[in-house]
C-alpha cells in the first residue's frame, strides 16, 4: 500500500490534476494555428480568397460572426462547433488587431 503511494506521488498524477479543465487557448495562438494559412502572420495573405484583414472595415464583433457563421461568399467556412464561443471572441479579437490604420 505504501509503495503504492509512493509511486502516485512520483508519478506527480492524482485525482484533482486529471479532471482540471485545459486552459482556453489564446486569439494569438488559434490565429497562428488556423487562420494564418489562407490570411498570413500580418493577415495580408489573400490565399484562396480570404479577405484582407489589415484593410477590414469589420469591428472584432464582426469579424466574431464570419467566424463563427462563415462568409456569405463561401470562401471563409464556419467554426461554430469547431471553437467554442469564448475562443471564436478571442481569435475575433486577435484578428482586428491586424488592422492597419
Amino acid at each position: 500500500m505504501a509503495l503504492m503511494a509512493s509511486l502516485m506521488a512520483c508519478s506527480g498524477q492524482n485525482s484533482t490534476q486529471e479532471s482540471k479543465p485545459t486552459a482556453a487557448r489564446s486569439g494569438k495562438e488559434i490565429y497562428t494555428s488556423i487562420c494564418v494559412a489562407c490570411h498570413g502572420v500580418d493577415g495580408k495573405a489573400g490565399t484562396n480568397g480570404a479577405a484582407d484583414l489589415s484593410k477590414s472595415n469589420l469591428n472584432a464583433a464582426g469579424m466574431a460572426y464570419i467566424i463563427e457563421n462563415g462568409s456569405l461568399s463561401g470562401k471563409m467556412a464556419s467554426y461554430k462547433g469547431i471553437l467554442n464561443p469564448e475562443e471564436i471572441k478571442s481569435v475575433a479579437a486577435y484578428a482586428a488587431t491586424l488592422k492597419q490604420p
